[in-house]
C-alpha cells in the first residue's frame, strides 16, 4: 500500500467508527426517551437545567431526569436561596 491509499483506509475506518457511535447515541436516546415516557414522574424536584446557551431552573423527575414542568414563583425563590 502506498502513503495515500493507507490515509483512505484510515478515513474510512474513523468515518465507520462514528457512524457506529451515532447510531448507537440513537439507540440510547431512543431508550431514555422510552423509559421517560414510561415514568410516571412521582418525585418532582426543582433542579438548574442546561436550556440552550444558557441554565433555567425546572420541574425535573426524579427518578427519569425529564423536565416535567416549571417551578412556581415561590419555588424559584426558594431554589435561588439555597
Amino acid at each position: 500500500l502506498n502513503a495515500s491509499a493507507s490515509i483512505f483506509i484510515d478515513m474510512d475506518a474513523k468515518r465507520r467508527e462514528v457512524e457506529q457511535l451515532l447510531s448507537d447515541k440513537r439507540n440510547i436516546e431512543r431508550k431514555i426517551e422510552q423509559i421517560q415516557a414510561e415514568c410516571k414522574h412521582e418525585q418532582q424536584v426543582i433542579k438548574q437545567v442546561a436550556d440552550e446557551s444558557s441554565f433555567a431552573i425546572r420541574r425535573v423527575c426524579e427518578s427519569c431526569g425529564r423536565i416535567v414542568g416549571y417551578p412556581s414563583s415561590e419555588e424559584t425563590q426558594n431554589f435561588l436561596q439555597k
